[in-house]
């Protein structure tokens, strides 16, 4: 499934936390609605201007949000250069994934390209790069 639904929940990691220019720039605090801190399994990346996570042993510092408004989705998705129809060309896939904590699953963008010039985010944490 790819479809979201209002109520789902998505884990984001990197522009669009709160304070970061995603964020902002989709009116996230009126789409989404705030659940808390959360630890993405996987290992992240910085790929020059943004990050990757690639699923793997590890941690990725998130934030957790209850999607409110699933309207919202399709620029995200052409945001994080996800095009559902064409996985060929997407860079990130969406995919809904059991998190560490809290219990429970989470849709997260997931990189899918490869890792050649990124360095590894030793903390996890895209805030403390």
């Amino acid at each position: 499934m790819t479809q979201v639904r209002a109520g789902d929940a998505i884990a984001v990691y990197g522009l669009l936390r709160s304070g970061e220019s995603g964020f902002e720039r989709f009116g996230l605090a009126s789409a989404f609605a705030p659940l808390g801190p959360c630890v993405i399994p996987g290992l992240l990346y910085d790929l020059g201007a943004y990050p990757g996570l690639v699923i793997s042993e590890g941690e990725v510092t998130g934030e957790l949000f209850e999607v409110r408004d699933a309207g919202v989705m399709p620029a995200l998705d052409a945001f994080e250069g996800y095009w559902p129809g064409d996985p060929q060309r997407s860079r990130y896939q969406r995919i809904q994934i059991p998190l560490i904590k809290p219990d429970r699953r989470a849709w997260v963008y997931v990189w899918r390209l490869d890792l050649d010039e990124a360095r590894l985010i030793e903390s996890g944490d895209w805030f403390r790069r």
